[in-house]
């Protein structure tokens, strides 16, 4: 396909989508991907969450162990429920990078997923302002981001992150199933003025001309697909 893939391990005027364009996501025209917990047609998959568990910060390992791919670039993702990263926590994330890159991979850095509320978004931003002064310099940060951010958040904010995160990626779905008139948030995102990525969901609706109109802006990077499992076949029976 002429570029190599992207793994991000898990370990964010008015247009509408006119649905005769609209096609669905086709993981294989894509190079960029996230590989999340119980995807059961991806073998190579690492996640971590942070959450609170009986008044407690806890790191929950999920994923398989550090190993060896054969992918050009990797990122860690870590799900975060809140706003209190320890260093102890901070440790685990970086040791974890660590284990990886020994095995040989290209670890690019890691990637935070923490579904701000818009009116979050300033609370978020002094977080990861802080979180960016504790990495190493060879560290780089990725966040997903949601779709409102941009249309009803703060746009000043979010531009506020360039120089503290490296990338963020704004999720065009909600579970595994494309918001719906997600279209109506995109024109917002010409505003950004910090590298941007939106991510797919595979199988959900998308319409492809969005990607010519969203290269107008020099800090649009592409797509990273959702991968998601199959239907569960339906068994058949006979008499």
């Amino acid at each position: 396909m002429g570029h190599a893939a992207q793994i991000l391990l898990v370990v964010a005027c008015v247009l509408f989508t006119n649905l005769a364009h609209a096609e669905r996501v086709n993981a294989a025209h894509y190079q960029d991907f996230w590989l999340w917990a119980a995807v059961k047609p991806q073998p190579v998959l690492h996640q971590g969450e942070i959450a609170r568990r009986q008044g407690k910060t806890v790191f929950l390992r999920q994923g398989l162990p550090a190993s060896t791919l054969r992918v050009d670039n990797l990122w860690l993702s870590y799900r975060i429920t809140m706003l209190d990263l320890s260093d102890k926590h901070l440790n685990r994330m970086l040791k974890a990078q660590a284990r990886w890159r020994a095995l040989g991979n290209q670890v690019n850095g890691i990637q935070i997923d923490f579904d701000a509320r818009s009116y979050q978004l300033a609370r978020y931003v002094k977080f990861l302002q802080t979180l960016r002064q504790r990495l190493p310099a060879d560290t780089q940060l990725s966040v997903t981001g949601l779709l409102d951010w941009a249309k009803t958040g703060d746009v000043g904010t979010l531009n506020r992150l360039g120089g503290v995160i490296d990338e963020l990626v704004v999720q065009t779905y909600q579970g595994r199933s494309t918001v719906t008139r997600y279209a109506e948030y995109l024109p917002a995102l010409m505003k950004l003025q910090i590298p941007f990525r939106l991510g797919l969901v595979q199988h959900g609706q998308w319409d492809e001309r969005w990607q010519r109109r969203l290269a107008a802006s020099a800090y649009y990077r592409g797509n990273v697909v959702f991968l998601v499992n199959p239907p569960p076949e339906r068994a058949v029976f006979s008499k």
